[in-house]
């Protein structure tokens, strides 16, 4: 019976094994099964089967760089833990590892383990975090190996990505191009339109973009609107005939990724912001889609924030903690409302929604912010961001985005797209701020075109915009007499053309490629000796 009592003794780890799936049947049926074994071998009198005992115990553990190398990752890197461990022993089953970053959780596939053997894995992850991230490594989390010793299994910590040395740094630009269509439809022969106005968001530079061109579509004009002084394009008509009508504004831009130093951030005080002058002050008004001074809005920053915020806690940690707030109210979701206490009681929003209650918790607690939107990288791919002003002698508005933060975690605990956006360099902004006041309107922002008219009969309107990078012209290493470049970060629609000058004046084209999104390839022989500069242009 002494070989039996062994066997019994395994069986606990097999009911564990079950309880995790949560069968109580199988567990039954598990503890069945060992007494039917137990007396089968005393009755058949096998030998006795040995194992030495299983431990595993983790050696090391922490953040690494991808390379493997312990140490802590900068912001904008790729996150990484590494683990090395023991196995002593013959683990009685395979079994995996856990490693958690912040709320993202990843498991290996199932190990073996060798006796006497020393393993090391590594596991990384994309997150768009700038502040303290926790993370742990576990061995064996289901508990399968057998092990006599899982104390030393689970070890944990928390590391701070190291920030840029400035309060807020732009890296990683592109030089991108961008288009908006609009067209408008009329019955022909319904009439004359006494009005007909469309209208496009008007590209600036502010946060993480600067405009290099933007000339307007053809025969419009740039309006400065009340109550911001944010600027827009008009195409305005007056006494014509009903038909089709097509309008098309382009731009070129640069857009930058954007990180912040969060400890450097902190030091703004409330004493600053009560300083700020018109120009930011303005950004906190109330209007009818970002309700800031709504009972309703109040109550949500009071709950969202400790009744003494204004003592304990920093400007930027207070939008921190509203950013966080609105990610854990809403779900993302096909919306009935726009605006900010709409959305509030119905707990479901769109970007534009969850933009518009960040925006009125910010303004309550007197930080300037607004809305922002524009459109990503390809085909009419929309989007409403946030940005937020804090003073600083080297920057104006940071960027957030509640929604993307929402799609990260849900739950609101760690702040996702806060401060640190690294996709910002391929989104491009068209217009700033959620009202525009005109003598004949008074719209939201500018999201696509928007088209007022009086007479005629309308039929239909549509709207497409494109954003594709324009190319950079990186030089190789050439052989003697001749240029070697390629083009890095290739547009996918439209003509590559690259021009040749030696005056930087006068520009000829030298060569004409269809553009497919791929890497172009160009040599250019160079035997008069003159000084010679190419560049790339893009034709949509």
């Amino acid at each position: 019976m002494q070989r039996g009592v062994k066997i019994v003794k395994i069986s606990p780890r097999w009911s564990r094994a079950r309880n995790h799936m949560g069968n109580p049947r199988l567990i039954e049926a598990d503890w069945f099964v060992c007494v039917r074994l137990m007396l089968l071998v005393s009755v058949l009198a096998v030998p006795e089967f040995t194992q030495a005992a299983c431990d595993l115990k983790i050696i090391s553990a922490g953040p690494c760089f991808t390379n493997g190398t312990p140490g802590t990752p900068s912001v904008g890197d790729t996150y990484s833990l590494y683990v090395t461990f023991n196995v002593s022993g013959t683990p009685s089953n395979p079994f995996r590892l856990k490693f958690t970053l912040a709320n993202a959780t990843w498991y290996s596939g199932n190990i073996t383990g060798q006796n006497g053997w020393t393993y090391g894995w590594q596991y990384s992850q994309t997150l768009d975090l700038d502040d303290a991230i926790p993370w742990s490594v576990t061995l064996d989390p289901d508990g399968v190996s057998g092990d006599i010793n899982p104390v030393n299994n689970v070890t944990n910590g928390v590391f701070t990505p190291i920030p840029p040395a400035a309060e807020v740094e732009l890296y990683s630009p592109r030089m991108m191009h961008g288009s908006e269509t609009s067209i408008a439809n009329f019955q022909a022969g319904s009439g004359v339109i006494p009005n007909l106005y469309v209208l496009f968001g008007e590209p600036s530079s502010h946060g993480a973009q600067s405009v290099i061109t933007a000339p307007g579509p053809p025969n419009s004009q740039s309006l400065v609107t009340p109550p911001y002084g944010t600027p827009m394009f008009q195409v305005a008509r007056t006494n014509v005939i009903a038909t089709t009508f097509h309008d098309t504004n382009t731009f070129t831009v640069q857009l930058n990724c954007i990180r912040v130093n969060p400890t450097k951030l902190r030091k703004v005080t409330w004493a600053a912001m009560n300083s700020l002058t018109t120009n930011w002050t303005q950004w906190l008004a109330p209007t009818p889609t970002c309700e800031s001074t709504n009972a309703a809005i109040i109550n949500f920053v009071q709950q969202s924030l400790p009744t003494n915020y204004l003592t304990t806690m920093t400007p930027y940690d207070t939008a921190r903690t509203l950013h966080r707030a609105v990610m854990k109210a809403l779900t993302y979701g096909s919306a009935q409302h726009g605006d900010a206490v709409g959305v509030l009681q119905d707990g479901v929003a769109n970007c534009t929604g969850f933009a518009a209650l960040l925006t009125a918790c910010l303004r309550n607690v007197g930080v300037p912010a607004r809305v922002i939107s524009g459109f990503f990288q390809g085909d009419s791919v929309w989007h409403d961001r946030v940005e937020f002003y804090l003073p600083g002698p080297s920057y104006e508005w940071l960027l957030a985005d509640p929604t993307f933060g929402n799609g990260n975690d849900p739950t609101g605990t760690f702040a996702y797209y806060f401060g640190y956006v690294p996709d910002a360099n391929n989104f491009l902004s068209v217009d700033v701020g959620e009202l525009h006041v005109l003598p004949y309107w008074t719209c939201g922002a500018v999201q696509q075109s928007d088209i007022w008219w009086n007479g005629g009969t309308y039929n239909s309107s549509s709207t497409t915009s494109y954003l594709q990078p324009n190319g950079v012209l990186c030089m190789t290493n050439s052989a003697k007499g001749s240029f070697q470049f390629w083009l890095s970060d290739a547009p996918t629609e439209g003509s590559v053309v690259i021009l040749t000058s030696t005056n930087l004046t006068a520009w000829a084209p030298v060569v004409t490629n269809s553009a497919s999104g791929s890497a172009i390839n160009y040599s250019f022989p160079n035997t008069n000796g003159l000084h010679r500069f190419y560049r790339v242009n893009v034709i949509p």
